[in-house]
């Protein structure tokens, strides 16, 4: 089972695995692309869990909320 995390734009999503063997695990869902379902992986070529790709978007949203100019 998943859910969705969040949408990329044009219909390009990442999913967020709730159960089974690959549970807390991020996959992307390139498919509206003509490309499968594939594990989020890092620059490491590790499976991105929930608690990484959820810390890795408050860093970027921070640095937004800093580079805006005043």
């Amino acid at each position: 089972m998943r859910s969705i995390l969040c949408h990329l734009g044009c219909a390009a999503r990442q999913w967020l695995v709730v159960s089974g063997p690959e549970r807390g695990r991020i996959w992307n869902d390139d498919r509206a692309d003509e490309v499968d379902l594939a594990p989020l992986l890092d620059d490491d070529g590790r499976p991105v869990t929930f608690t990484r790709w959820y810390l890795d978007w408050l860093d970027r949203a921070e640095q937004q909320l800093f580079d805006r100019p005043q």
